[in-house]
């Protein structure tokens, strides 16, 4: 059987083109994370499947000390994705910014209360001492003082209000120095693990101030310019974490691999941490809870600490391709 020059031709240049695409390395996506943050399980597990490279790109996970400087590196072009709330990127759009939303989870915060705490309501706080995790723009913050304005509470005044790491705050609670705590979910769940008090989550605090179904307030975030130049990128991201998700809600073989990553003193914490991270596993974001983040933001506006007249667009809700 005789085979055309033609065809041998193809066939080589069919190889040599396969091999050569092989060899291009894939795209690279930075996402900045705080180095202690839950984030980091999630994103580590998607690196030790390569789910990022079966979505077409290579994942670096650029750690850093703050959710502070994570913002920094977002509005200032130094990350393609980071994790933060729509309360703040609504207020960064305002201001000029882009930012578009993929949802990380339904977890935001719990409310901790110091050992014998006689705390039951926001006008307990009057002299009190409470920590905020985080800094004055932080969501927790946002929630605690509108919910203790709607009640005729001025944390601001009225209470002694500290803020700062959470793991500092964590070890002032301990040790007498606060008497109420607000702050991430996962140190929440530590202090909870030793035998302290959750008062409320805020996801308790969000509903008390009319939101009524359970959207996440947490989400990585990205700039618009960074879709519009790659597109696929951004849709290869959105697949990949939703692919890590599905497996970190099953695979309990998965958790062990990320176990020194959470640095749990012991198994009670680690089964809590790996309970709570399950638990703010969110659904696909329905038209529905995109209407009520709108409502809720134009209802709590005159309660924030820095009312500003914006309007949530729901356009920052990103639904993939």
């Amino acid at each position: 059987m005789r085979i055309s020059f033609q065809l041998i031709l193809s066939s080589i240049l069919i190889i040599f083109t396969t091999h050569l695409a092989a060899k291009e390395p894939l795209p690279t996506v930075h996402v900045t994370v705080i180095s202690s943050g839950t984030v980091n399980w999630e994103l580590q597990h998607l690196k030790n499947m390569q789910l990022d490279h079966s979505n077409g790109f290579n994942l670096v996970i650029d750690p850093v000390a703050s959710l502070s400087a994570a913002r920094i590196a977002i509005t200032s072009g130094n990350a393609d994705f980071i994790v933060s709330d729509w309360l703040w990127v609504t207020e960064r759009n305002m201001k000029g910014a882009n930012l578009r939303f993929i949802p990380f989870s339904q977890q935001i915060g719990s409310i901790i209360a110091a050992k014998d705490s006689k705390i039951l309501n926001f006008s307990d706080l009057k002299g009190k001492r409470v920590g905020i995790a985080g800094g004055p723009l932080n969501k927790g913050w946002v929630l605690l003082r509108a919910a203790a304005k709607k009640e005729g509470i001025d944390l601001q005044n009225d209470v002694k209000i500290q803020f700062g790491a959470p793991p500092l705050l964590n070890q002032a609670l301990r040790s007498g120095q606060l008497d109420m705590l607000a702050t991430f979910w996962h140190y929440g769940a530590r202090l909870e693990a030793e035998g302290y008090s959750k008062l409320y989550s805020l996801k308790d605090v969000m509903k008390g101030l009319g939101l009524t179904s359970d959207i996440p307030m947490l989400g990585y975030l990205f700039n618009q310019s960074f879709e519009d130049q790659h597109p696929t990128l951004v849709a290869g991201f959105y697949r990949a974490v939703k692919q890590a998700k599905a497996q970190l809600a099953m695979d309990d073989e998965a958790w062990t691999a990320l176990r020194p990553l959470m640095k749990v003193e012991n198994d009670a914490i680690y089964q809590g941490l790996v309970a709570g991270y399950r638990a703010g596993i969110p659904s696909d974001i329905t038209q529905e809870q995109i209407e009520d983040a709108v409502n809720f933001y134009q209802m709590i506006d005159e309660l924030k600490p820095y009312p500003s007249g914006t309007q949530l667009n729901p356009e920052l809700f990103y639904k993939g391709l």
